[in-house]
């Protein structure tokens, strides 16, 4: 009975060992750090204010003159649910879009680049080398 004991104990810990070799070695994708660029697009003389924000997290306000960009990173949660959304003010208007949704984006955006134009937000395409994924909308 104790050798048994002894063999459970020492396999369970050999796969402990293990599943934290791979994590590491793997950089356990799920908990890398996600980077975060917004980058005005709107128009040569038009001020971008963007305030992004998490439930847990607030990056501030950043005033970005035309073609300028600011960077964040962070973690996303264990639970998958890490959301950071900015509110975009130009021309005394408020725009609010989620710039990262685990939900939308965990598997999808590592260095997740925005474009801010006037008819929607348009994310990089790594493939094209262009800000061509504009599928998304203002709220």
């Amino acid at each position: 009975m104790i050798m048994v004991r002894s063999n459970s104990h020492t396999l369970f810990l050999s796969l402990l060992l293990l599943t934290s070799l791979v994590a590491v070695s793997e950089g356990w994708a799920e908990f890398t750090y996600r980077h975060v660029y917004v980058k005005n697009d709107l128009d040569n003389n038009t001020l971008l204010i963007a305030h992004c924000q998490s439930k847990q997290d607030d990056i501030g306000v950043k005033n970005l003159h035309y073609q300028e960009e600011f960077k964040f990173q962070f973690r996303p949660d264990f639970l998958g649910i890490t959301l950071f959304f900015c509110g975009l003010t130009w021309d005394g208007t408020l725009h609010l879009f989620d710039v990262y949704d685990e939900s939308r984006d965990g598997t999808e955006c590592k260095d997740c680049k925005w474009s801010i134009q006037r008819n929607q937000p348009c994310r990089f395409n790594f493939d094209t080398q262009k800000y061509d994924l504009c599928d998304y909308k203002y709220h």
